[in-house]
């Protein structure tokens, strides 16, 4: 709507558009609109809620997704006592333990695909139990490229390990890929969750797994996850080491961490990093111990210098628990009993994907503010999600202050030197070949966090690539990375409305085509007119939608617009 003002000081309207000029919002997301807010406002719900949940108002307890706050330190048992004192507990909760199961099998009557799976003893007494839901497996279909595992979180009076599996989505969040109760951590209980977990995935495993540094796991890994690059989490190793080292520790001078987290995080090189470690020990008298030999021995799977060309999805900075905290803070923690975990669990899940669907919304319904007139950035503003957009655009911001400097050509590839003007002793090394467009940067932030780095777009524009090659674009960061992410989310988001219709209709859709799968592997032919069927009828739904969006367009655009330079 254009308005303009008079003389007399009156405004009038000189156009009014009626037609929809964007893409309507769909109605799962039409609460993030601002006009809409006011009527799905969560807080209003909060009483509500709470009382659902039998909890006092002054009770520590959030329900709001929003407000997250920190779980606290976490601690780290000793393996051996308590491994002894855990085995087949889960048989002696009594209520806590049928509660438990109960509640998952409910899920599964409304969630076919929900899976969860029991682990006895020789005794046959119930030690361990796995769950994953539907919106779970789907998204490790997307996003299997990368995951960690960590057990340094416990929940419940009886102190037992909380597993999650944990992966980032295309919006840098975390997501969950199931978890677990554990009876204990020794390599059989690892092995059988690991198992387990796999075949809930239908068999396809990860491209990388960080893990706690822990040697029964590391075993079970290499026994489960043959394929799979494992790699240990750098901030475990830190959070562990004053325990690990010993009383040695407490006599260290204070500077040791922050000594030690320097040799393993600013050693750019192989050579640096063996230079600092080394001067390290003799420093602080450490050579001799165990712990840190053995780390020394593993360097290779944690320290940044090794790892770098390892593609970890922004998970190596993060501390897994953090990940876990940021999951299920307010929601689980260590008094939470059994018979209440499964439901928290779900409650903490329909938030995180109300947080998925409302990045899902900044990307495609509203536009990000450009920084410069640079072609790459247009071009990145209109593929990848918000997120990582934001992420690429600090990248080409930056890039504006470096220097490139040509170092060597030999016809068909050339090295240059790019440094910031006030960092010039701080130099890295680019080499492209300009005819195919492929680079490669001492930094290594692309193998790394899969995003091209200042350097490698400096030296693009310094050589006329104005726009970023195709293969520098990972799929799993773009609006294509979950196509049908805006689908996925729906029924979490009807279901945490409390809409029972939208429920319904989603459980009695899921259940008729869960019949389809089940009736189509009985053979090769059932198969095929499986598949094809449902492909069919996906090509015929997608259709029918798109033609009830254009209908609402036509229903709305009772004109086209209105033009008038005078009249009022």
């Amino acid at each position: 709507m254009t308005v303009r003002k008079r003389e007399n000081g009156k405004w009038y309207v000189a156009k009014l558009e009626k037609n929809h000029n964007h893409e309507l919002v769909i109605p799962a997301m039409r609460h993030f609109l601002r006009s809409h807010k006011e009527e799905d406002d969560p807080k209003k719900s909060l009483n509500g809620t709470i009382g659902s949940m039998g909890v006092g108002l002054n009770a520590s307890v959030n329900v709001l997704p929003e407000d997250y706050n920190s779980f606290g330190k976490l601690g780290f048992a000793a393996q051996n006592n308590v491994n002894f004192i855990r085995r087949g507990r889960l048989s002696n909760f009594g209520v806590d333990a049928q509660s438990l199961l109960a509640f998952v099998k409910v899920v599964q009557t409304s969630d076919p695909a929900f899976y969860y799976a029991i682990q006895v003893d020789d005794e046959d007494r119930l030690s361990s139990v796995f769950w994953v839901d539907t919106r779970s497996r789907i998204a490790y279909n997307c996003f299997s490229d990368v995951i960690s595992f960590d057990t340094t979180y416990q929940v419940n009076q009886y102190k037992m390990p909380f597993a999650p599996f944990i992966g980032v989505n295309h919006h840098r969040q975390s997501v969950l890929f199931g978890c677990a109760l554990l009876a204990d951590e020794t390599e059989s209980t690892f092995i059988w969750l690991f198992t387990t977990w796999l075949e809930a995935m239908s068999g396809r495993q990860p491209g990388l797994i960080m893990t706690d540094y822990d040697s029964a796991i590391s075993r079970a890994v290499e026994s489960v996850f043959p394929k799979s690059r494992h790699r240990y989490c750098k901030r475990h190793i830190l959070s562990k080491m004053p325990k690990a080292i010993g009383h040695v520790f407490s006599s260290l001078p204070k500077t040791f961490q922050v000594e030690f987290e320097k040799c393993i995080n600013n050693s750019e090189t192989p050579e640096e990093f063996e230079s600092a470690w080394q001067l390290l020990l003799d420093k602080c008298s450490l050579r001799g111990n165990e712990w840190l030999q053995s780390l020394y021995n593993d360097r290779k799977l944690w320290v940044s210098t090794y790892v770098r060309d390892t593609f970890f999805a922004g998970m190596y900075s993060i501390q897994p628990s953090k990940s876990v905290i940021s999951l299920f803070d307010g929601y689980v923690n260590a008094g939470t009993a059994l018979q209440d975990l499964a439901e928290q669990y779900e409650r903490a899940l329909d938030g995180r994907y109300e947080k998925e669907v409302r990045a899902e919304f900044e990307t495609f319904y509203t536009k990000p503010v450009l920084k410069t007139p640079l072609p790459m950035e247009k071009q990145a503003a209109e593929v990848y999600m918000r997120k990582l957009f934001l992420v690429f655009q600090d990248e080409i911001y930056e890039s504006l202050v470096l220097a490139v400097k040509s170092s060597l050509d030999d016809g068909l590839s050339k090295t240059f030197e790019v440094a910031r003007f006030d960092e010039e002793h701080k130099v890295y090394r680019v080499g492209i070949n300009i005819a195919d467009q492929i680079a490669s940067c001492s930094c290594k932030m692309f193998e790394f966090e899969g995003i091209l780095c200042r350097h490698v777009i400096a030296v693009c524009k310094a050589t006329n690539i104005f726009l970023l090659p195709q293969h520098y674009i990972l799929k799993r960061w773009t609006k294509n990375a979950k196509e049908e992410a805006k689908f996925d989310a729906l029924p979490s988001v009807e279901i945490h409305d409390n809409s029972r219709k939208g429920k319904k209709q989603y459980n009695l859709l899921y259940q008729e085509a869960i019949k389809c799968a089940e009736e189509g592997m009985a053979s090769d032919h059932s198969f095929n007119v499986a598949l094809n069927a449902l492909r069919e009828a996906r090509i015929k739904i997608v259709s029918a939608k798109k033609n009830a969006i254009n209908v609402q367009k036509l229903e709305t655009a009772s004109s086209t617009h209105y033009t008038d330079d005078k009249t009022t």
